[in-house]
């Protein structure tokens, strides 16, 4: 083949690579369904817990690349001074799930205790219920137990295929595949015999919750 058929060929093969690209970037784009109702208006009151709100760094809250936050501190009513730090964020675009415990509590200095994750299940009228992860972290002395899950609103079929092809979060596909999201994590100090604490506000938060959240939703809980 000579070289003006092998740049010919070239140019046909880019050229039907980028149409192709554009095609599967058309048939992708997704809806970002926004919230049924602002964030800031989950309760103070869950359950049996009684929460206030907590000021947090403007540059901590630009890092999450969040469009609504909350930042609170919750205290059960009939166990005082049993407290839970909530904070959840919700961003139009997705970009929140750059910024999951995997890769912000790490930076903070905070490692991993693989031997004390757990799953626990919330009931949310459904079969199947809504799975959350229980990790550990420690830093120096301390421990400290998350509660993780997040949403993805609008999502298809067709947009989890292409999150799974080889292509990064930052590419075109990246972005026309990603709905709009709100993340949730829940932090108490380990303290022995208290885990179910945890749970017991996860599951009244989970309540609370749903006049909030779009009915277009999936759940995961692998950070």
């Amino acid at each position: 083949m000579n070289t003006r058929a092998r740049v010919i060929l070239s140019i046909a093969l880019l050229s039907t690579g980028l149409i192709a690209h554009a095609a599967l970037e058309r048939a992708a784009t997704i809806d970002r369904p926004k919230l049924n109702q602002p964030l800031a208006s989950l309760p103070l009151v869950i359950g049996d817990w009684v929460g206030s709100d907590e000021p947090i760094a403007a540059d901590i809250v630009e890092r999450a690349q969040t469009d609504e936050y909350i930042n609170r501190m919750y205290e059960n009513q009939k166990s005082p001074g049993q407290k839970v730090s909530l904070w959840i964020n919700y961003s139009n675009t997705g970009l929140n799930l750059r910024h999951s415990p995997e890769v912000c509590l790490p930076s903070s200095g905070w490692e991993r205790i693989e031997s004390m994750q757990e799953t626990a299940e919330l009931k949310d009228g459904s079969e199947t219920g809504v799975p959350i992860s229980i990790l550990a972290y420690s830093k120096d002395s301390a421990v400290q137990r998350l509660g993780f899950w997040y949403y993805i609103f609008g999502e298809r079929s067709l947009h989890k295929a292409i999150r799974g092809l080889p292509i990064t979060s930052r590419s075109s596909h990246g972005r026309t595949t990603r709905g709009s999201s709100m993340t949730i994590e829940i932090f108490r100090p380990q303290e022995e015999g208290q885990n179910e604490l945890m749970t017991d506000f996860a599951q009244n938060l989970l309540k609370e919750l749903e006049p909030i959240l779009p009915t277009e939703r999936d759940t995961y809980h692998r950070p």
